[in-house]
């Protein structure tokens, strides 16, 4: 059973920075505060389009070349099994699943060359502050903000930070 469908997204091809997984962000996003147009200090997702020599320069069952499109993408649940899943793009779990907690999606910031990839992550949107010292600069998160062009810019307007939810089932 499908529980999500929607636009395989991940980091942008050339830079450094933000994070490293794919995601599969919903075809009917939710978004949560967030700050309108392109912000300095922010991580970055966009869409995944496929590409290649020659995978994805043929066509699919459809007809249709593959190469340069935007790839879709789905999150399926399989019955009888326990399940965790964190789903970006919402602030509400599908029907019959359990909220653990609401949060943004925080990376690493893009842009530098030389910064290395990191996982996106779901981060509680009321977050605490752990012991320790202030501003060591060691390892950092930034929100993740919206890059359209492969992702539908109607539904995923750059510069909009992505909320997310971690449900389980």
């Amino acid at each position: 059973m499908f529980v999500v469908k929607g636009y395989a997204a991940g980091p942008h091809y050339n830079k450094g920075g933000g994070g490293s997984n794919f995601l599969c962000l919903p075809n009917n996003p939710q978004w949560n505060n967030y700050t309108d147009g392109t912000q300095t200090w922010t991580g970055e997702i966009s869409g995944i389009e496929y590409e290649g020599t020659y995978v994805f320069s043929t066509r699919n069952n459809d007809g249709n070349a593959l190469r340069n499109n935007p790839a879709p993408c789905a999150f399926c649940y399989v019955g009888g099994r326990s399940t965790v899943a964190m789903i970006p793009a919402r602030i509400k779990c599908p029907h019959g699943w359990t909220t653990q907690y609401v949060g943004y999606l925080v990376s690493d910031r893009r842009g530098d060359p030389n910064r290395k990839r990191s996982s996106y992550v779901c981060w509680d949107e009321a977050p605490e502050i752990a012991a320790g010292g202030v501003n060591q600069n060691n390892a950092l998160i930034y929100p993740v903000e919206v890059l359209c062009g492969s992702l539908p810019c109607s539904l995923y307007p750059t510069g909009k930070e992505l909320a997310c939810i971690v449900c389980s089932k």
